[in-house]
């Protein structure tokens, strides 16, 4: 099997089925603590540890790294990378603000405009705060969660409505977010996967409203590489993908700071491509993707060797 134990994963839940231990089966999980100290982390960690990656399966981690760029700090001093700790915050509320401040396309929706206008709406928190929805009350009141049940339970329960026919009580509720629906004749979107410096781009076609990447839609994987806000690859393959997406793709996971994890996007009809959702630890269940997994492999390998 591929790897060596000099990656540590820093996971607070379970791993099994994600993407992480297929891409790195030998990595070394450390199970993270609430308010833990980047000391006493880096007391835990194998002697031979050359990279720290955050995986945390919560859309907010600040109750087990406050302090991110303190905790980089300690962890380098210790000679140890720490990967995935500088975006704190993936709920949908944060991408969208951040793709404004990015200059990129944002589907934050308005309160008022066309009664006719298609509207999604989903949870704020990632994958339906499916994670969050199992903590324990007190658990809850670290994350600054309400105890009380939330009106979607997972993505499952997403919904495309007229702005005209979405109740007021939809947009007053903080668990939910309410997005402009993006969609193109083909039903055409993304999912772009980085690991350091490998990128997968997936294209996939579905006639769906709500568009998830599973079962068995169309789909064709690219292989590429990265390098500040570039992403590139051999030019036939490059030359099969819009560079509006390049561009944008490439911008975002520069300036989030994005090491590890999986970005969906949609596309417009007029060709804009707007980062909808970002998971820092994408699942993996029985996905079989040719090539996917000894690619992201090739960003993790290639990062020890530098």
């Amino acid at each position: 099997m591929w790897g060596s134990p000099s990656i540590c994963v820093y996971d607070w839940s379970n791993w099994d089925r994600f993407l992480i231990p297929s891409i790195w089966p030998k990595a070394r999980r450390i199970c993270a603590n609430f308010h833990e100290t980047a000391q006493e982390v880096a007391g835990r960690l194998p002697r031979k540890t050359k990279f720290l990656l955050i995986h945390l399966n919560l859309s907010v981690m600040s109750p087990f790294i406050p302090e991110a760029s303190k905790f980089i700090d300690v962890l380098r001093q210790r000679h140890v990378g720490v990967l995935n700790c500088l975006p704190p915050d993936i709920r949908k509320r944060t991408i969208q603000s951040l793709c404004r401040d990015f200059g990129l396309p944002s589907v934050a929706a308005p309160l008022s405009g066309p009664d006719e206008e298609l509207l999604i709406v989903k949870t704020d928190l990632n994958s339906g705060g499916r994670r969050e929805q199992l903590l324990s009350p007190a658990q809850k009141a670290q994350f600054n969660l309400a105890v009380d049940s939330w009106r979607m339970k997972s993505p499952k329960d997403y919904f495309v409505s007229r702005r005209a026919d979405l109740a007021a009580d939809i947009w007053n509720d903080p668990t939910l977010v309410v997005e402009r629906y993006v969609k193109n004749p083909s039903g055409r979107f993304f999912r772009v996967y980085a690991a350091v410096n490998a990128v997968v781009i997936s294209e996939a076609y579905t006639d769906t409203l709500v568009k998830r990447m599973e079962g068995r839609i169309r789909r064709h994987n690219y292989f590429l590489w990265r390098q500040g806000e570039r992403i590139y690859g051999d030019p036939n393959v490059t030359a099969n993908l819009p560079p509006r997406l390049l561009a944008a793709a490439g911008a975002f996971l520069n300036r989030f700071h994005l090491d590890y994890g999986a970005i969906d996007v949609v596309e417009s009809e007029a060709g804009e491509f707007y980062m909808v959702d970002l998971n820092k630890t994408p699942f993996w269940g029985d996905e079989n993707q040719p090539g996917l997994i000894e690619h992201l492999h090739l960003g993790f390998s290639k990062a020890m060797q530098d």
